[in-house]
């Protein structure tokens, strides 16, 4: 990654104002569609967890500019 991709990325986690982690990835698809960032995707670590994931994801925008379904359900 060169400097100003560096500090873009940069800028994107300084302006986050929420972090979500879910293990659906219907759920995970459906807040990038809201504009949310994907900051990680982990294994998840509990027993019953059947090789799902664990996605982190952080809005780089004030919460009130989220849509219905994400403001209600995160």
């Amino acid at each position: 990654m060169d400097k100003l991709t560096m500090d873009s990325a940069q800028e994107v986690l300084l302006k986050i104002t929420k972090i979500v982690e879910t293990e659906c990835s219907q759920d995970a698809s459906a807040l990038l569609d809201d504009g949310f960032v994907l900051l990680a995707v982990n294994t998840n670590v509990f027993e019953d967890s059947e090789n799902r994931f664990v996605y982190a994801l952080g809005f780089p925008n004030p919460i009130d500019e989220l849509s219905d379904w994400a403001k209600s359900n995160f």
